[in-house]
């Protein structure tokens, strides 16, 4: 039986990660809307806590998850670690004197209380004297309604404040100018500063890197030399050849021999990583980390789907697709600077129309939305029960390098 788990990064201003929201989906068939509330929060824990490792879902972070009224009255988060939980009172959830008695034990416990899809009333008072955030939904309440609620609010209470759903880099700035300070969405996959940035001397080496390494004809002692002249290369590819991921016996200790145990793909996808991930040092790591999922997803959605891209190709094509965030610039300007085929441009740059179905199948399982573009693509493809292992072997292989 497959079972499902999904997240959300919840940031900070400065862009680094808070925490995750645990997302329910029971399957591809089912939403969350046709379950019942309970059972989902449970589906939830127990694939979180008991299915998986849950350093491999959360890391060192903490997971945001939704209670329903039954789980906060019978304290059902008492059973995992404050450490582990931000426990998220849901909206419809009405303040009786036996949930704010329930909410005070869980608080007393040492969990951060959340009041989710806040709507302002006064009846809400004594839920929010017990809450360190309230999250505000700014589809359901437009941020331009929502100024002088949070500096009322603000006035008479220590509370920190979330944004949900700000998908635009304005949205964001408005937000933050308001006084939230956490933020969930997507915003962060769109670059700030598009015009006026260029590439550094760095960055360009980078890029030239990378274009060598995607020439069909690879030469592997120039890509040795290559690697020993950099230490911060050499020390990942050692770290990473060596590391669970791979289940090896013995340690490898020489570079030509992990480029021998790599082999020719393998090798390009490293090179690939390493170099992305070093582009853009003041950006956070989930950026390089939501990449590199991504980059593996799409590889391995390669090998079920009928599709002119090669999987080493859906690699590349997956990593480089948050090229532009890392470097707050156009992709079109990137592209400029790095040796790739036409096709792998066109793609990048939006225009194939194979490559755009296949990254918004994998940015919505991503996002928990996982019934987008099933119908469009998949049609025959054992695809739907194999996502949940390629997120997974995605995640490792992420947890393997930054290790």
């Amino acid at each position: 039986m497959n079972v499902f788990v999904a997240r959300q990064p919840v940031f900070k201003i400065d862009k680094t990660i808070f925490g995750y929201e645990i997302l329910f989906r029971k399957g591809f068939e089912n939403t969350f809307p046709d379950i019942d509330g309970d059972i989902a929060t449970s589906t939830v824990l127990s694939n979180t806590f008991f299915s998986f490792d849950i350093k491999e879902i959360l890391g060192n972070k903490p997971g945001f998850i939704n209670f329903t009224k039954k789980m906060i009255l019978q304290k059902n988060p008492l059973l995992f670690s404050p450490e582990h939980i931000i426990v998220e009172i849901l909206e419809d959830i009405e303040p009786d004197r036996s949930v704010i008695d329930a909410v005070k034990a869980i608080k007393k416990k040492g969990f951060t209380i959340v009041l989710d899809d806040f709507i302002y009333h006064k009846k809400f008072k004594p839920m929010m004297d017990l809450c360190s955030i309230i999250k505000f939904d700014i589809i359901a309440t437009p941020l331009n309604t929502l100024g002088d609620i949070v500096f009322n609010i603000k006035q008479d209470y220590d509370i920190t404040f979330l944004a949900e759903k700000v998908e635009t880099y304005d949205e964001f700035e408005q937000a933050k100018a308001i006084g939230f300070s956490l933020f969930q969405g997507y915003f962060f996959s769109k670059p700030e500063i598009l015009s006026r940035r260029e590439i550094s001397l760095v960055q360009i080496t980078k890029l030239k890197l990378i274009s060598e390494i995607n020439h069909t004809e690879l030469n592997l002692k120039a890509v040795e030399d290559l690697i020993r002249k950099d230490v911060s290369l050499s020390f990942k590819l050692l770290k990473f050849i060596n590391s669970a991921y791979f289940k090896r016996p013995t340690p490898i200790n020489t570079i030509k021999d992990a480029i021998t145990y790599l082999g020719v793909d393998e090798l390009k996808k490293f090179i690939n990583i390493a170099t992305v991930s070093d582009l853009n040092a003041d950006k956070p790591n989930e950026l390089v980390r939501s990449a590199m999922i991504r980059a593996r997803m799409c590889e391995l959605c390669g090998t079920c789907l009928k599709t002119s891209f090669s999987t080493e190709e859906l690699f590349t094509l997956g990593l480089f697709s948050h090229m532009d965030a890392m470097l707050d610039l156009p992709m079109e300007k990137i592209l400029e600077t790095i040796s790739l085929s036409d096709k792998i441009k066109a793609a990048l740059n939006g225009k194939d129309m194979e490559f755009k179905e296949i990254i918004h199948l994998v940015s919505g399982f991503e996002q928990g939305d996982w019934l987008k573009s099933l119908d469009t693509i998949l049609s025959g493809f054992p695809i739907e029960d194999k996502l949940p292992e390629f997120y997974l072997d995605a995640i490792r292989m992420v947890n393997a390098f930054f290790k």
